[in-house]
């Protein structure tokens, strides 16, 4: 879908990358749900960013049907951010 891409999605995972750095102290403090999704969606914009440097796309290996229905295609690193983003989420909805 965006085969053209690649440089603007690694100089955007770097950006992303440094700005959870610079949040991670403020984040990570809200509590241990916090703390493991900033872990998970480092973890996986790493992930992607290395298949990204290393083959020049990410490459998606678990491909789901049931039936007629075709869940889109997605790697460990997506779940990690996936997970991650909805602990964050999740935190911060019950935070008092």
């Amino acid at each position: 879908m965006f085969a053209d891409s690649n440089g603007a999605f690694i100089v955007l995972t770097v950006v992303i990358l440094a700005l959870l750095a610079k949040m991670h102290r403020e984040l990570a403090g809200q509590g241990t749900w916090a703390a493991v999704g900033v872990l998970l969606v480092w973890g996986g914009a790493v992930g992607n960013l290395v298949d990204r440097i290393r083959t020049g796309a990410v490459t998606d290996f678990l491909d789901f049907y049931w039936r007629g229905w075709h869940w889109p295609a997605f790697n460990v690193a997506d779940s990690a951010i996936t997970v991650g983003v909805t602990l964050l989420f999740v935190q911060n909805l019950f935070k008092k």
